[in-house]
């Protein structure tokens, strides 16, 4: 590029810096005052423009939209930018993002060998690299530093380069944002607050960390094709210490966004972020700016427009186009505006008060009352008196009226389990008015706040759990109760949160309740061993193993002074110290306690059935877990024939992790057909007497993702996961589980072809075992980093990947024995790995092994059996002899076609088989099979993957299309 080509793309930059954030006659005007009678300028100009303004806009990933922008020297500018190819600490530059007022973002790729990695580095322009510019950037720079949270971009890497310019390094984005995602996908008013509830777990984080954004837009908030919102761009934001909240200087705002505070100087707290959230949730919901502004909007008109009261929710939605409402869930603006009448409709007008005083106090209580619509509970921004309440839940729910006192009993009998057991509850409630005053005081709290959480429920004929859980919890912490009254609440709606999934509530709730509490008797000593077995539940699943098994054996200690040779209650003793030892990493001493339990209950006439019951799953996930597959199977289903013979009722909340249990053993056991309608059984069952949402139930969309995965339903497994993810509460969800979550995602992008993605998300799932302090040797780090290296050398780094996978293979065999599931499975992924490297001398030998660690495994139909036959042949290609390779593969598809296997099973099979008969010089039946298997392959898989990129391969050297 030549120097006055280069001067004219600097003065198109400039100008483009100054216009792009104006809007209408405002920007034309500075235009003509920029550009003059230089029509190629402005010309110029006007294409980057309409490139920021596209779809895939630059600092979203899309560097060639905006590259194409710079006209007819665009590319050329691109190809000759003088950072490209240069180092800059462990990263090289590999293309061009994007520019903006201050920096460049560029697309870089590590370069120090250490590991693979993909990533977005911001640098201060030379042009623009003044002293405030700096500040901001390195203060953007430090508050990242500082944020680790799923919803906001990760901050990787940062420094000085060699010429002293600060730069830092993020995760690499690929989205678009949140309300056009929610447009494009016509997304309805719920899928919108569930999406917009990531935002909040974004900013609230933030806000902890006592870091207030200030620019919070659509375009900051980018969703990406999981459906995963990540908040970008900490450019101007601010620390809520050192009192630099209430300065007047550095007022960088957006208008369409700005609080009245930003726009008056007045001083900044986590209010104004509770501003613009309120603007962006209005144009969610009803497609309008709450102001009236457009892109057009002069900048006058929007100070002025600024001033007024925001437009309601539903009158904005009343005036929507009909294009716009359908956009909604396919909604007519009629519709759209009945359906944003009352609490949505409060709950933005909240956020959008004048006074910071008068908004939100928080973006947690944002999030509360978008839950709460959400279940149909009442909002915090719309408070009623105890008159309204009762008359409205009088007027709605008569029938119900009788039953409240039976569902409070329910709940003070430490029911969590189900509300369906409210009936057997109304003949405790004799009993119970024979309690103590304290007992009674307990009762009565808990009726008031059931009648206080009715009146804005939608009750119908059920009663959510988890809505008077969180009810009671509130107005438990608001009121001032002698401990003797507050304590057993305490203690109640800990086990109830414990058994809806939720230990972090749970264990501080049992903590305190159990605080100082001593035992007059027996009845008291064994109900407090019960409240004890709950911590001790909650500490474990927090990985507070030893804390966990401390309060299992302190229930055990009340119940053998208190019951001694009770065999019911050395049931529950062993049930619990299972768990306690399980989540303490004594899986040996924990399967020889759950099988006392299992023995034990075998002498009983009626031993109790929620201890069996979870004895036999617990058992039986464990030994799925650690490769025991067929025990894994007949412990569940002897604990499955329990629950049929003790009359548990089929739709009991008891079953359900039974079922999961079920599932991931046939999984394990190569049967997913058989598993995917278990699971979703299982959530069916979660979603009628539980929760549709919440850690339980992300767990069990997370089993259903895998089943799908193995069933090559690719996309439905990732959206399985995903929404697994968004039921999940990320405050609450257990460490390894996310890590779990992440890891499992990995597998499907990797068995869909997307390699690189999978690596990332591999890495991903490692640093949050590392993060919980998960030893490397424990089960689940080698299970995963076993899953992150097959994803590695499918990604092109294979002697790396195989060199790993060799270490791994070493480690199992010391740690598990060479007759474990996990040397079984390394030593299959070394078998993969050879086949991909077309090395049969290596992999042969590995083949013959891997037939015999998986014999003593699985049964003779699993797929294994069905792939090492494939591999056979492969190895059998690659040493010349094509006969006994035609011969394994056509072995392997006939016993595909006996087994009903799956059509991209089946696809690869065939295009495998085409490539040997292509060999051995039969090219008319390799087009035929071909013929037969690339629209299978190409429906299901990415050009990338292996098996179709071969397949694709061929077709052009057969001169199929």
């Amino acid at each position: 590029m030549n120097d006055t080509a280069l001067e004219r793309q600097r003065r198109a930059m400039a100008a483009f810096d100054a216009v792009v954030e104006l809007d209408g006659a405002a920007r034309e005007q500075r235009l003509r005052e920029l550009c003059g009678d230089d029509a190629a300028l402005l010309g110029d100009v006007r294409a980057m423009l309409a490139a920021d303004a596209r779809e895939g806009q630059p600092f979203r990933g899309d560097a060639a939209a905006w590259g194409d922008a710079l006209a007819r020297d665009a590319s050329d500018a691109a190809a000759h930018d003088p950072m490209l190819g240069r180092s800059i600490g462990a990263w090289k530059v590999v293309g061009v993002i994007g520019r903006g007022g201050m920096g460049a973002v560029y697309a870089v790729e590590r370069g120090d060998g250490a590991y693979a990695q993909q990533a977005a580095l911001k640098l201060i322009r030379a042009s623009a690299d003044s002293q405030a510019a700096r500040e901001r950037f390195l203060r953007e720079r430090q508050i990242l530093a500082g944020l680790q949270h799923p919803n906001i971009a990760t901050l990787l890497d940062g420094g000085f380069s060699a010429e002293g310019e600060p730069y830092f390094v993020m995760e690499r984005i690929d989205g678009v944002p949140i309300d056009r995602w929610c447009d494009e996908r016509r997304l309805g008013l719920r899928e919108r607050i569930v999406l917009f509830l990531q935002v909040l777990d974004a900013v609230r984080y933030a806000h902890r960390n006592l870091v207030v954004h200030r620019d919070l837009k659509p375009s900051n908030l980018l969703v990406d094709a999981e459906g995963r919102v990540k908040l970008l761009d900490f450019g101007i934001a601010k620390q809520l210490e050192g009192g630099d909240v209430t300065a007047t200087h550095d007022r960088a705002l957006t208008f369409e966004y700005a609080s009245p505070e930003q726009l008056h100087d007045a001083p900044i707290t986590t209010a104004t972020d509770l501003w613009q959230l309120g603007v962006i949730l209005h144009r969610l919901l009803s497609g309008a700016h709450p102001f009236g502004l457009t892109r057009d909007t002069p900048v006058a008109s929007q100070l002025q427009q600024l001033e007024r009261e925001p437009e309601p929710l539903t009158r904005a939605a009343a005036q929507a186009s009909p294009e716009l409402a359908a956009q909604r869930g396919g909604m007519s603006p009629a519709a759209l505006a009945h359906a944003l009448r009352g609490n949505l409709a409060a709950i933005v007008q909240a956020c959008l008060r004048r006074d910071p005083e008068q908004r939100y106090a928080s973006a947690d209580a944002l999030a509360n009352d978008l839950k709460a619509w959400l279940d149909d509970r009442p909002i915090a921004a719309v408070p009623l008196s105890r008159g309204e309440r009762a008359q409205l839940w009088l007027r709605r729910n008569r029938l119900l009226a009788a039953s409240i006192g039976a569902v409070a009993i329910a709940l003070i009998a430490g029911t969590g389990i189900a509300l369906w057991q409210a009936n057997e509850a109304r003949e405790q409630a004799r009993i119970a008015q024979r309690e103590s005053e304290s007992a009674r005081a307990s009762l009565q709290f808990l009726t008031d706040t059931l009648a206080a959480a009715s009146p804005e429920q939608a009750m119908s004929k059920d009663v959510s759990v988890r809505q008077l859980l969180d009810q009671a919890r509130l107005q438990l912490d608001r009121k001032s109760l002698p401990p003797a009254v507050k304590q057993p609440v305490q203690r109640m709606l800990g086990r109830l949160y414990t058994s809806l999934g939720e230990p972090k509530i749970a264990a501080p709730l049992l903590e305190q309740g159990l605080r100082g509490v001593a035992p007059s008797g027996r009845e008291e000593a064994l109900a407090l061993a019960g409240d004890l077995d709950e911590y001790s539940s909650a500490l474990g699943l927090l990985e507070r193993g030893k804390e966990s098994l401390a309060a299992a054996q302190r229930a055990a200690a009340l119940r053998n002074r208190f019951a001694p040779g009770d065999p019911v209650q050395q049931l529950h003793i062993h049930d619990q110290l299972g768990f306690a030892q399980y989540r303490n990493g004594n899986e040996k001493q924990a399967e020889q306690e759950w099988l006392q339990v299992l023995a034990l209950a075998r002498t009983l006439k009626n031993p109790p059935r929620d201890v069996v019951i979870n004895s036999s799953q617990t058992l039986s996930s464990m030994l799925s877990f650690n490769g025991d597959y067929k025990r894994a199977l007949e412990i569940v289903d002897q604990g499955i024939a329990f629950a049929d013979r003790s009359g548990v009722p089929a739709d009991s909340p008891l079953r359900i992790n039974l079922l999961r249990s079920r599932a991931e053993a046939l999984l394990k056991l190569g049967d997913a057909q058989g598993a995917e309608p278990v699971i979703r059984r299982a959530i069916a069952l979660q979603e009628k007497t539980t929760s549709a949402s919440g850690n339980h139930m992300a767990v069990l969309q997370n089993a259903l993702g895998m089943a799908l995965n193995d069933l090559g339903r690719y996309r439905e497994a990732l959206a399985a996961i995903a929404a697994g993810e968004a039921m999940g509460n990320n405050a609450t969800a257990d460490t390894i589980e996310r890590a779990i979550s992440l890891s499992n995602r990995a597998s499907v992008y990797e068995s869909a072809g997307d390699y690189p993605m999978a690596v990332r998300l591999g890495q991903q799932a490692l640093a949050k075992l590392d993060t919980a302090g998960i030893a490397a040797d424990s089960q689940q780090h080698r299970m995963m980093e076993r899953n992150y290296v097959r994803s590695l050398g499918l990604s092109g780094q294979r002697q790396a990947a195989l060199a790993r996978m060799q270490a791994l293979r070493e480690r199992a065999r010391k740690l598990d024995g060479e007759d474990s599931a996990e040397y079984a499975l390394t030593t299959w992924q070394l078998v993969v790995m050879s086949r991909h490297m077309h090395d049969p001398a290596r992999g042969l030998p590995l083949l013959a092994e891997a037939r015999l660690r998986w014999a003593k495994l699985v049964p003779e139909a699993h797929p294994v059996f069905l792939h090492a036959l494939r591999a056979e042949a492969a190895f059998a290609r690659d040493s010349g002899d094509f006969a006994h390779a035609e011969t394994a593969e056509r072995e392997a598809i006939r016993r595909l076609e006996a087994g009903g296997a799956l059509p991209v099973d089946m696809a690869c099979a065939r295009a495998e088989l085409a490539a040997i008969l292509s060999d051995r010089g039969d090219k008319a039946a390799a087009r035929a099979l071909l013929e037969q298997a690339l629209p299978v392959l190409r429906e299901t898989l990415l050009p990338q993957e292996t098996s179709r990129a071969d397949a694709e391969a061929l077709a052009q050297q057969l001169g199929l299309h």
